[in-house]
């Protein structure tokens, strides 16, 4: 297969993912997305038919000024915001816009240029021009905005409350009962609400949780690890945990210093309301609050830990991709990884000779691959799948769920040739250990939906399946692989994840 097939195809398959996932998150400002990504499907389809030697930079000049391109200015802008570069985020809002030159792109340009102004009274003239420009439902945005940066809480409960606004307002309406003081309707009203928050909105929620609910360590872990938030901003709600902790005389200091910086922030005009009004005695929550709220500081302690990896691969996924990476330079130095006699003599799964005498081919074909497509795709999502599981689960346990993936995927795919359900055929590859671990990740994030059955979860489990599907589609294009050992390998481990839990932290 020549390199221009192998990237069109791998381009329209991460396009087709990210349709997927955008229409199951059902959001009519994603529309945009949805259509170029449906565009590059289409365009990939057509060149493959059309000009297959050229398919792969037709689908290119599409995928990466209309998909990649916009995805990682959006990634950057939602950081750039975080971090209080607000001119940043506008100039990424900006580029989005000149991509995606839709109403709702230029609005949110628009939004995020407003954001970024300095002078408050200027910022507020702003976003009330754009309020009354734009349609109902980003008005409503945009309105309660306005009544958030003035401090007026009751009115934005109100807005946030209405049915129509709720999702979208989802992060306003929580922030609103919290700084109203109604702190156990918040809890219970995040518990409620917690499958229909959208995803950017999630660690929003967990913050005004932790916050409103006297939580200064678990705020400050998710402010300045997971949310990555400015140094100020980061401060006032560490500030706002502390006092509903009772802190009282650590909160105040940190809101006089605040309050006395130079430059007109957010941070520095909340603070001075908080020193502005009344204080409440510390408030005390029930039972099942107090539940809710340990489980929220346990997401935001699983996601710090899960960003604190880095890149680096855990032992028993660096031992497996060293495996698969030796048998792979063996092949190459025996007569090449797409030599047939080669990769029998290296341990092929040849039904002739493993169903009589050779049995130990069941396992040594899951360390081979033909050819450096299949060698590189397979190992980068071993290293993937492998490296999320692993640090979840630890090493033990992902060692278990490979070596098993890999026994049973092979062995089923041996039984199918014996019993005369699948032809013959010399078969290699770690797909069905690879879907083994699939399915143990697959296993675990469908636990946390039950669990939580937070937006976040299903669409991580959402995320996962579809990625699962494009290793098949990819692996469909390959010679030598099987569907049998991808869809037995995959099953065995979602069989063995259901009796997997997570290290304690």
């Amino acid at each position: 297969m020549d390199f221009q097939t192998i990237l069109a195809v791998n381009l329209m398959a991460l396009s087709a993912m990210s349709l997927l996932l955008g229409l199951a998150q059902r959001r009519r400002e994603l529309a945009s997305f949805a259509l170029v990504n449906a565009l590059v499907v289409l365009v990939g389809g057509f060149a493959l038919w059309a000009f297959p030697q050229e398919a792969g930079g037709l689908v290119s000049l599409v995928f990466f000024p209309l998909v990649a391109a916009p995805m990682a200015l959006g990634a950057l802008q939602g950081r750039y915001a975080r971090a209080g570069r607000l001119e940043a985020a506008a100039r990424c809002a900006d580029l989005i816009a000149f991509f995606h030159p839709t109403p709702a792109m230029r609005l949110a340009a628009a939004f995020a240029r407003a954001g970024a102004i300095e002078d408050p009274r200027e910022k507020a003239r702003a976003f009330a021009a754009l309020a009354a420009q734009a349609p109902a439902e980003q008005a409503a945005v945009i309105e309660t905005r306005l009544l958030a940066d003035r401090g007026d809480w009751e009115k934005a409960l109100v807005l946030a409350q209405n049915p129509e606004n709720a999702r979208q307002l989802s992060g306003y309406r929580l922030r609103a009962l919290g700084e109203t003081g109604r702190i156990e309707e918040m809890i219970r009203d995040y518990a409620r609400s917690a499958d229909s928050i959208p995803l950017e909105q999630t660690v929003f929620s967990w913050l005004f949780v932790l916050a409103f609910a006297g939580r200064p360590h678990a705020v400050e872990e998710l402010a300045t690890r997971v949310m990555r938030l400015d140094a100020d901003t980061a401060a006032y709600w560490v500030a706002v945990a502390r006092r509903h902790a009772g802190d009282e005389a650590s909160a105040r200091a940190e809101f006089e210093g605040l309050a006395m910086s130079r430059k007109e922030t957010q941070a520095a005009i909340a603070a001075r309301r908080q020193l502005a009004k009344a204080w409440a005695s510390h408030t005390h929550l029930s039972a099942k609050a107090l539940e809710i709220v340990e489980g929220v500081a346990l997401r935001a302690e699983t996601e710090s830990a899960r960003l604190a990896r880095g890149w680096r691969l855990p032992p028993a996924t660096m031992l497996f991709v060293a495996a698969n990476s030796a048998m792979f330079v063996a092949e190459m130095g025996l007569g090449g990884s797409q030599n047939a006699e080669t990769l029998i003599e290296l341990g092929a799964l040849w039904a002739p000779l493993a169903l009589h005498g050779e049995s130990w081919r069941v396992l040594t074909s899951t360390f081979l691959h033909y050819g450096p497509l299949h060698f590189g795709l397979n190992m980068a999502m071993l290293a993937l799948i492998g490296r999320e599981l692993e640090h979840e689960a630890g090493a033990l346990k992902t060692f278990a769920v490979y070596l098993g993936g890999a026994l049973f995927s092979s062995a089923f795919v041996l039984a199918l040739m014996a019993s005369g359900m699948v032809g013959y055929g010399l078969y290699v590859g770690a797909s069905g250990a690879i879907f083994a671990l699939f399915g143990g990740v697959g296993a675990l994030r469908i636990k946390d939906w039950l669990r939580h059955r937070a937006s976040l979860d299903s669409y991580r489990a959402t995320a996962l399946g579809l990625a699962m599907l494009v290793q098949i589609a990819a692996d469909f294009l390959l010679p030598m692989s099987s569907l049998a050992a991808h869809l037995s390998g995959f099953g065995f481990g979602l069989f063995l994840g259901l009796f997997i839990h997570p290290k304690p932290r």
